[in-house]
């Protein structure tokens, strides 16, 4: 168990450093099947939060305002159904959630290829994507994908695409812990037993950064989304 919490420290900052969009999912998956699903979202919270700020601090005030205020806006109403409900679903319906989300989000990363929105009429994605990530992320911490596809429509440049999803995700992580302490999702023995993996979250992006340009990214995208489908059958039926 501690193994598998360390090497999702070191992944979510190996992801934050921007070389794979995908593994956030996948590192929900990886420890839902080691510990309770409410535990495991209840866990990496705080390490989601902390790999948020490296991004921050990394892309300080290089954010859109306009657009992460849009998106926010339209989150918050996602946080807070997700927050009320969340806190009524037992742990063998969490780990069923998880697991149909990460299926959606492997049929959504498929249909993304394709996608083609009209750059002109933008705004106007801005209030579901925003509501489905706040929702997504409440439950299982898939808030990535319909921000993703959203932001690939704005024209924002690579600095500014990820100073703004890094400020928003940052912002979204914050405004999850409230609802994570109504739905008592941490469990603070085990949070307080492996708070020394936080210290592998900046490897993980000394890592990243490093590897960023020696990674087949579609390559790397193909085998992390069809280990993520596997381990949404194990959640599913084991």
């Amino acid at each position: 168990m501690i193994a598998v919490i360390a090497l999702a420290a070191f992944l979510i900052g190996f992801s934050k450093a921007g070389v794979a969009g995908t593994l956030g999912p996948s590192v929900t998956v990886m420890v839902a099947l080691t510990i309770p699903a409410d535990d495991a979202v209840g866990l990496l919270l705080p390490i989601l939060i902390i790999a948020d700020w490296f991004t921050v601090a990394a892309h300080w005030r290089k954010w859109d305002v306009g657009i992460y205020r849009r998106l926010l806006a339209a989150a918050l109403i996602g946080i807070a159904v997700g927050s009320l409900i969340i806190s009524s679903v037992d742990e063998e319906m969490l780990r069923r959630i998880i697991a149909v989300a990460m299926l959606g989000y492997v049929i959504f990363y498929a249909a993304s290829r394709s996608i083609r929105l009209d750059p002109a009429k933008t705004e106007r994605y801005a209030w579901p994507a925003g509501a489905t990530a706040g929702l997504a992320s409440t439950f299982a911490h898939l808030g990535g994908p319909p921000i993703f596809v959203y932001l690939m429509t704005t024209n924002l440049d690579p600095r500014r695409f990820v100073a703004t999803s890094g400020f928003l995700f940052a912002s979204i992580n914050l405004l999850k812990v409230p609802g994570y302490f109504y739905a008592d999702l941490f469990d603070a023995d085990l949070i307080v037993s492996t708070i020394w993996t936080w210290l592998l979250i900046p490897v993980g992006v000394l890592v990243g950064r490093a590897l960023v340009d020696r990674i087949n990214r579609l390559w790397f995208e193909r085998l992390t989304v069809t280990f993520l489908a596997l381990g949404a059958v194990v959640l599913l039926f084991f």
